[in-house]
């Protein structure tokens, strides 16, 4: 097991990612690189990024119909993965890369990839496409969940947060860091996913992050990116009474830094008049009356 994740105590790292004009990809993978190295000269042993922070390439584009942006972006997800697999290694730390377009047997997909310090990549994709997603830039998904060498980090992409069995799930095969890179162009869609994550938390008393691209993007139909990064706690003692370890300024880049403490995890846990974790229900929930 690596040493970042196996510590009790984990300093960590939510990126918020602010659009820029970029005239080249070296300038985007440059970018990158600064918030990474940036985010690790605070010690910490996780980063995460949010979800298509790629979208910052569309820049280097002319604007077109907005079905045209997995074909721009597409041809950049091996030199994505290379540069945070590179990173991870050079820096020994494990980076959440957000997620970004990859080509696969069944279309194009949505996934994030996890680089390990050890050069290792692991992939989990998005399982609920949003509208968009579907149509008009006509994804493929696949299913499932992914098992890393420490069990207690968990990723669900954007959307997939939204649905409290996925968490659940992940929940009960031992994670207890579930980090959600997103990428919303509204505060409605900001809201949703930040308040699921903040209900993540509550319902299975365990630590999350949510990151957040920002700024205009304003190519292919697409918006400005809205949002923040935050650390969440289960709204509980010990931890604080605002349950949020740390955030970044609304709508601005950033970075939000947070040590988490599993040993204060497992307390929140076994203590308190309220412990969703283990009163929870599965089949006592039933409808009385006729039907």
């Amino acid at each position: 097991m690596t040493k970042p994740v196996a510590e009790a105590v984990l300093r960590v790292a939510a990126i918020t990612w602010g659009v820029t004009k970029v005239s080249s990809h070296e300038e985007f993978f440059a970018h990158l690189t600064a918030l990474v190295e940036q985010a690790v000269s605070r010690s910490v042993g996780l980063v995460v990024l949010p979800e298509l922070f790629e979208v910052e390439l569309l820049s280097l584009f002319g604007d077109g119909e907005e079905h045209e942006v997995v074909g721009h972006l597409v041809p950049f997800c091996d030199q994505i993965d290379d540069c945070l697999a590179k990173l991870a290694t050079r820096h020994k730390v494990i980076i959440v890369g957000g997620s970004h377009l990859r080509a696969s047997s069944g279309g194009v997909i949505n996934v994030a990839t996890i680089a390990w310090p050890d050069g290792t990549l692991y992939h989990q994709p998005k399982n609920c496409r949003t509208m968009w997603e579907q149509s008009p830039w006509g994804l493929a998904y696949e299913t499932g969940l992914t098992r890393f060498p420490d069990p207690r980090l968990g990723v669900l992409v954007c959307y997939d947060s939204e649905f409290p069995e996925a968490a659940r799930a992940l929940a009960e095969g031992g994670v207890q860091l579930l980090c959600v890179p997103s990428y919303c162009e509204s505060q409605h869609g900001y809201q949703r996913v930040g308040w699921s994550c903040q209900a993540r938390a509550v319902e299975n008393e365990l630590f999350v992050i949510h990151t957040s691209v920002v700024g205009p993007i304003q190519r292919f139909s697409l918006g400005t990116g809205y949002g923040r990064s935050s650390i969440i706690a289960p709204s509980k003692a010990p931890f604080p009474d605002s349950a949020m370890l740390a955030q970044s300024p609304l709508n601005e880049e950033g970075i939000a830094i947070a040590d988490l403490d599993f040993g204060k995890l497992s307390i929140c846990r076994a203590t308190g008049d309220a412990r969703p974790w283990s009163d929870r229900r599965v089949s006592d929930w039933k409808i009385r009356g006729t039907t």
